[in-house]
């Protein structure tokens, strides 16, 4: 029976933005499912966006796993704000793994850095960001979200793009300032492998900020691509990051094979 893989997308993106991932893990043999986020829809307006927060993302992605009744546990992968919530979903439903593609890091490491500072500068400067929506220009996602990926597959990237909720964002990147602490984490909670992958021209989750994320769980894999940016879901790497990926994963598979084996 295939192995179920739970792919939570990032910031202004839907499931329309991994469906190269999905792609690559389902001929792999994986049941691949892609939830879109709350008011997360290509071609939908939703009213209240800007005001939505990471808790309900997260309370949404529990209801969700919770309901497919998987027979086994999945792994869970999660891009940029999506490693966030990965790693959140995890400390409540133990994933057989848990694999972070440039994530966001969880309230007590520092998410703020030059680059991502001028990343989000137009929606920083916008009063009470932190309760509209927000989405950067194509030239703004060309400098500092697919920066490092062919030119001419931006259009398509941009396309699957949709608001995000600024409560989401000052939660993330401001979160000393958030009494709700909805980007908080409990590390110890999470006991399943841990694979992590930074890349060293990543303007939004500098490879710095990914290397704390990494150091926060005990049986953890860091796997840094120097050349490489933000967008390592759909770049010239993203097949041979997969094959990685897998291969880290298949040992943890064929253990718990034989171990029901043995108890079959």
């Amino acid at each position: 029976m295939a192995r179920p893989l739970v792919l939570v997308h990032g910031m202004w993106c839907t499931s329309a933005t991994l469906e190269r991932l999905r792609a690559l893990l389902a001929e792999r043999g994986y049941d691949v499912r892609v939830p879109d986020l709350p008011a997360h829809e290509v071609g939908k307006v939703h009213d209240g966006v800007g005001s939505k927060s990471l808790r309900e993302y997260v309370d949404f992605l529990e209801r969700y796993v919770r309901e497919q009744k998987f027979s086994q546990p999945p792994v869970v992968v999660g891009h940029s704000m999506g490693g966030l919530l990965a790693q959140q979903l995890a400390a409540r439903v133990q994933p057989f793994a848990l694999v972070l593609l440039t994530p966001a890091s969880p309230s007590g490491i520092v998410a703020l850095a030059l680059s991502n500072i001028v990343a989000f500068w137009k929606t920083f400067s916008t009063p009470a960001f932190w309760r509209k929506p927000h989405k950067p220009s194509r030239e703004r996602c060309a400098a500092s979200v697919y920066n490092h990926t062919p030119r001419e597959r931006h259009d398509s990237y941009y396309a699957t793009l949709v608001p995000e909720s600024g409560r989401a964002l000052f939660e993330i990147g401001f979160w000393p300032l958030d009494r709700g602490r909805a980007a908080a984490l409990d590390p110890r909670a999470i006991v399943c492998p841990v694979y992590v992958v930074s890349a060293g021209h990543d303007k939004l989750t500098p490879p710095g900020i990914v290397r704390k994320v990494a150091g926060l769980y005990g049986k953890t894999t860091l796997r840094h691509y120097p050349a490489r940016g933000h967008w390592v879901i759909d770049d010239e790497d993203t097949e041979e990051m997969v094959n990685e990926i897998l291969s880290w994963l298949r040992p943890f598979e064929a253990r718990a094979a034989r171990l029901g084996a043995s108890h079959a």
